[in-house]
């Protein structure tokens, strides 16, 4: 049978799905600048002349570049943190912890937070306000034109960090690996991901030595003009060259751009020996911390498919063990510094038995401390500082310091690990990161941004308004780490043009070059040899993936560049502060609180199919929402066959406590043997055919509240009224074989109430749950008024459990069963599809119903490519489905008989293959029935659409 089946419902009406959570309480305003409409919160209001003076810096640099102007104000929404901005509710189902912000083309909106520096905060804006323009450009204002062809990511990115200018050396390091590993990709080929950003920004670079600046600009309105919106067409229209062309040109000025560096400087490799995870694993490694002793190297790995904290022999250079195996369960993840941000993401107590990090359990971020013996968590420190990165220990094991966001401004903390204190270290409105304690703690060195740039600080521990600044220049210095005996900082400079490892001698007042790996190195830890000296372990980039090297400090790169070593605290008011083009002036008249009320269209999304049962199904659904995604209405139609539905919906999603208004209609059918249907008019019993029934119709009208407890769990109440009408007769064997009569024509009318608990911890990957578990307990009570009784009474429990045996195969196991009871109890189908195979959908009935799946899954064929088609993500499964139903007023169930042979239940097994069609999961399962004694000679074979349970 096929199913259309929804995207991920919204959390909040869903069967499953983790929460969206309103941590705070944001009271929005408004406010009205020439080109913006600015979405704001008091929190952040103090921010808010920044704010709207670097967005009219970035729109009068954008309109005279594309040489246009956006005639509505662009709405910008703004959160102060990174935190506070992953709790949008634009984008309903959530973005990455990674993510920086984002632009939508419906209402060309923008949403970011402003906790950065302030130069990449207007490269930022620059690159989603381009996003703006584009959509203005190539869709003409109207949203429907995007659905006649999409540019691909590095067009549509590649030309926002252009003209954003937000490449930073950092981001360099990807497109240089491409180039000098001859692994440059076409045009016309490229996909998505982040490499396609640096890719487009590149291209953008190319055609602007190439053929001018004003040819950017040619490209993007011969891409809205082409027809189907073919980017190898619009670069034959705008450069007179087809796209293989032009991918010979541009790998050929990429070459020469960067393999001559190559030559002139190197592969990570060739300045220190690389780390390895041992066997057969397949991952990464980054962000490297030494322990005291010497011995061992903490740091992230990726192998298992998400991010761990491992620990590495430093002599061998071998991974020794997981940290944070099974963490998952009390954490959402192990956070890490992004690429933009500075600092390491683990420190190692003094004594050598803990690792601190930062790890996400909801809102914000809490300290955690990793037992290095035994693994697992020692202790979560919960505090109110935000976005806090980079951990480091102070040498008597008492405090351990960081950088975070308080009221809007980055300082470095300390916190004390007995008695949880904390205490702003700085306490300024520069933008402090990365802290790193001196071996003997007299000194706290850390990354302030100076005007345009990064540069190094160190301060007295004793006296913190002591500061003295300690590099200067053009380029980014940052990361700084203490030699053992403190006379050395070690740090991470692009003085190089690119990152890479150099140290400060604070004795003799010169700066020394460890690294020049033509990709780059950062991240520096000091390694203490046991038998006395030091190494350097660092992260290096190379051939598409990073690890980690060690090297000696005993023959450094080159001559030391002499400089002078600061004997005066600097005087922090005098120092360059960073200043946006447009300085604009906040006009209290021009401030409105919002009131949410507005709605637009914001999507249409169909599905259609038809099954080798002659059966068409549909289902069209529009979504209209207000500006911060707060309020929606949700139009869900559906048909199947003759039999159509709908189901509109309002969905408050401002608080943390959020509730939904709903009316619907619903036909429910099923496939039935008509040697059980005794209705008049249907096919006379005996003949063992089977037909479409529309069993019942249901309409009602509920309202109900979602309160998450957390982000994996919360509990749900249902109240409403409904009409019920039966319509037709449907029979059962009793325990003598008579065909007895259990649902019968009947209308009725009752009010229900319902309350569930539902926990959903599931991991996912492209094709499905990888890890994890998605519980829900349900029950309902509808009283019958005209009896003084119970109506009907339900209780429902769906569990599933998820086992991760590599990156890219695992065991999927679950059990639904449903009890209904009461006057006139509500009846359960069960059969088909991906619930017991083999068998029709919905063959079976009761007013009692299980059933249980164990499921192999595991990857077949990453891609199948054809003349025109790509067929992606081919998937097998070996199954095990087994389940029954009945009404036990009418037959005494037995699972099996004497013999064990299998009774009133039904089994099959089997195996069958996914595969990602039309931005769809098609399913083909061969299922063979079983009464676990004998088996069916041959295979059931069903073709459906949707996601594996």
């Amino acid at each position: 049978m096929l199913a259309i089946l929804l995207c991920a419902a919204l959390p909040a009406s869903g069967q499953f799905g983790k929460n969206r959570i309103q941590y705070r309480d944001f009271s929005w305003k408004i406010y009205h600048s020439p080109h913006f409409d600015v979405y704001y919160y008091e929190a952040e209001e103090h921010l808010l002349q920044k704010a709207v003076s670097f967005a009219e810096s970035a729109y009068d640099e954008l309109s005279r570049t594309f040489d246009y102007q956006i005639q509505d104000p662009t709405p910008l929404i703004i959160y102060l943190t990174h935190s506070a901005f992953l709790q949008n509710n634009v984008i309903i189902y959530g973005v990455p912890e990674g993510a920086q912000a984002f632009a939508v083309p419906s209402r060309f909106r923008m949403v970011l937070p402003l906790d950065m520096p302030d130069r990449e905060l207007l490269a930022l804006i620059r690159h989603e306000l381009t996003h703006i323009f584009q959509f203005h450009i190539l869709y003409r204002g109207k949203l429907g034109a995007g659905l006649r062809g999409r540019p691909p990511t590095w067009f549509i990115e590649g030309m926002a960090s252009y003209f954003g200018d937000d490449e930073i050396a950092s981001d360099k390091k990807y497109m240089i690996d491409a180039v000098v590993n001859d692994n440059i990709p076409s045009v016309a080929a490229l996909g998505g991901g982040f490499f396609a950003y640096r890719f487009g920004h590149a291209v953008f670079d190319f055609i602007e030595e190439r053929w001018g600046k004003e040819a950017v600009i040619d490209l993007i309105y011969e891409f809205r003009n082409t027809l189907g919106s073919r980017i190898g067409r619009a670069i034959e229209r705008t450069f007179r060259m087809d796209a293989e062309e032009f991918d010979t040109e541009f790998r050929r000025w990429a070459r020469k751009k960067y393999l001559p560096e190559l030559v002139a400087t190197g592969e990570p490799g060739d300045f220190g020996r690389p780390f390895r995870l041992g066997g057969d694993a397949q991952g990464q490694e980054f962000s490297p911390a030494a322990a005291p002793s010497g011995d061992l190297v903490a740091a992230i790995t990726t192998d298992k498919g998400e991010i761990d904290i491992s620990i590495f022999d430093a002599e061998n250079r071998r991974r020794l063990r997981n940290l944070t195996k099974g963490l998952e369960t009390q954490l959402r993840e192990i956070v890490i510094s992004n690429n933009r941000e500075v600092g390491g993401d683990l420190a190692f107590s003094p004594d050598g038995n803990y690792v601190a990090a930062f790890g996400r359990r909801e809102s914000g971020r809490s300290l955690i401390l990793i037992d290095v013996l035994h693994g697992g968590l020692e202790k979560i420190i919960d505090m109110e500082i935000e976005q806090q990165l980079s951990p480091t220990w102070s040498p008597d094991g008492k405090t351990i310091a960081f950088s975070g966001n308080l009221n809007g401004h980055f300082d470095i903390f300390a916190i004390d690990v007995e008695t949880i204190e904390i205490t702003n270290v700085t306490d300024d409105e520069l933008h402090d990161a990365a802290p790193a304690y001196s071996g003997d703690g007299k000194w706290l060195a850390y990354t302030s941004y100076v005007g345009e740039y990064a540069q190094l600080f160190r301060l007295d521990s004793r006296d913190p308004s002591r500061r003295y600044q300690l590099t200067e220049g053009e380029f980014q210095n940052k990361e700084p780490v203490f030699s053992p005996d403190s006379q050395r900082i070690y740090f991470t400079s692009d003085r190089t043009g690119v990152d890479n490892i150099f140290g400060l001698d604070l004795e003799k007042g010169n700066i020394t070059q460890y690294t020049n790996a033509v990709t780059g190195c950062d991240r520096p830890t000091v390694l203490a040899l046991p038998e006395g000296g030091e190494r350097l372990v660092y992260t290096g980039y190379w051939k598409g993936r990073f690890d980690l090297y060690m090297t000696d400090v005993e023959e450094p790169l080159g001559e030391p560049e002499p400089v002078e070593i600061a004997s005066e605290p600097a005087v922090m008011a005098e120092l360059d502060r960073f200043e946006p083009d447009i300085e604009v002036s906040i006009d209290s008249t021009s401030i409105e609180p919002y009131r949410g009320r507005k709605f637009f269209m914001e999507d249409v999304q169909s599905w259609f199919g038809y099954d080798s049962n002659n059966v068409f199904v549909g289902r069209v659904i529009l979504s209209f929402s207000d500006y911060l995604g707060d309020r929606r209405i949700i139009g869900n139609v559906a048909a199947v066959d003759s039999f159509s539905d709908f189901d509109l919906s309002y969905l408050n999603l401002s608080k943390r406590l959020q509730w939904r208004g709903r009316v619907f209609d619903q036909r429910v059918y099923v496939w039935y043997r008509t040697d059980l249907a005794v209705q008049p008019g249907f096919v006379e019993p005996g003949r063992n055919v089977y037909d479409r029934f529309e069993v019942y119709r249901i309409t009602g009208a509920e309202f109900s509240l979602f309160y998450p407890l957390s982000f994996h769990n919360r509990v749900e109440l249902t109240g409403g009224y409904y009409l019920r009408k039966y319509n037709g007769y449907l029979s059962a064997y009793d325990t003598q074989g008579n065909i007895v009569p259990v649902i019968y024509p009947r209308e009725d009318d009752y009010p229900e109430i319902s309350a569930a608990l539902v926990s959903d911890s599931a991991i996912y990957a492209p094709w499905g749950a990888v890890s994890g578990h998605r519980v829900r307990l349900s029950a309902s009570y509808a009283p019958d008024f005209e009896e003084s009784g119970t109506l009907s009474s339900t209780v429902m429990l769906d569990a599933r459990k998820y086992i991760p045996l590599t990156r890219r195969s695992n065991f999927a196991f679950r059990f639904f069963g449903v009890v209904s009871s009461g006057d006139f109890p509500t009846a359960y189908f069960v059969g088909g599809l991906d619930t017991i195979r083999g068998y029709r959908f919905r063959e079976f009935a009761g007013y009692r119903a299980f059933y249980a799946n164990a499921e192999l899954r595991f990857p077949l064929i990453e891609q199948l490519a054809f003349p025109g088609l790509r067929l992606g993500g081919i998937r097998g499964v070996f199954f095990f489905d087994i389940g029954g139903a009945w009404f036990p007023e009418v037959d005494d169930f037995e699972f099996w008989d004497d013999t064990h042979r299998l009774d009133d239940a039904v089994a099959a097994y089997g195996w069958g293959f996914s595969l990602q069609l039309a931005g769809m999961s098609a399913n083909w399962d061969f299922a063979k029935l079983t009464n676990l004694k004998e088996s069916e000679d041959s295979f059931e074979t069903t073709f459906w659409i949707g996601t594996r349970f």
